[in-house]
């Protein structure tokens, strides 16, 4: 069970440790850019949530629930950037779908992002407080 700070950062990193991978340098399409996004928040993120909990505790539920929302969020996108133009058979309205499945968690990602990084005050992007 995830329940504390240091667990959520752990968890924000295995997401970005698993999207890694898959990251095309420079990103070329819609997808490796949105698949970087998350690598990229997920990291910083989870660099910063465990530098929280090095100085601060285990941190309180109301604390560390929206850093693990922020990894299930982001888990979920890059599941389905895998899925997304990759079909045996084309399917433009699945694809659509799943577009539209994928932009709808975006903006929780960013949202989410914006109050994780509030949270841990100033998070600049190389992951340092």
């Amino acid at each position: 069970m995830n329940n504390s700070m240091d667990d959520a950062g752990c968890c924000l990193l295995s997401v970005a440790w698993n999207v890694a991978p898959l990251l095309e340098s420079p990103p070329t399409s819609r997808r490796a850019s949105l698949r970087a996004t998350v690598e990229e928040t997920c990291r910083v993120t989870g660099l910063g949530a465990r530098s929280w909990a090095a100085r601060h505790g285990i941190g309180t539920e109301a604390e560390y629930r929206p850093f693990l929302q922020l990894a299930d969020v982001a888990y979920e996108i890059a599941t389905l950037l895998l899925l997304v133009g990759d079909f045996l058979v084309p399917d433009l309205e699945r694809e659509h779908r799943r577009w539209a499945e994928i932009e709808a968690l975006k903006s929780r990602l960013e949202e989410l992002s914006g109050w994780t990084s509030s949270f841990l005050g100033s998070l600049t992007l190389s992951g340092r407080p």
